[in-house]
């Protein structure tokens, strides 16, 4: 893709999906995400979703680390990871 971003076939859990992004990820980052992303059942379609039109938006945040991911069927596009900011002190 010219814009910078690639498409990484990933195979987890006996599904394989596809990763687009910009980003190096290590392996355990991406496990993790899929993990956390199964949890949230990001990759059920619902009533909602049809009526929403394609794609799911998330911020996840993982081991102080915040994901901005876009989720439609298997394909996981990954804008952006960046370290959670820390919290204000007084």
């Amino acid at each position: 893709m010219d814009d910078g971003y690639d498409i990484y076939p990933f195979l987890h859990g006996g599904k394989i999906y596809n990763l687009i992004t910009a980003i190096d990820l290590t392996f355990a980052e991406v496990r993790l995400l899929i993990d956390h992303l199964e949890k949230l059942q990001a990759f059920s379609f619902t009533e909602e979703d049809e009526f929403m039109g394609p794609g799911k938006l998330f911020s996840i945040e993982l081991n102080d680390i915040v994901y901005e991911v876009d989720v439609l069927g298997y394909e996981i596009a990954i804008y952006s990871r960046e370290d959670r900011p820390d919290e204000l002190t007084e």
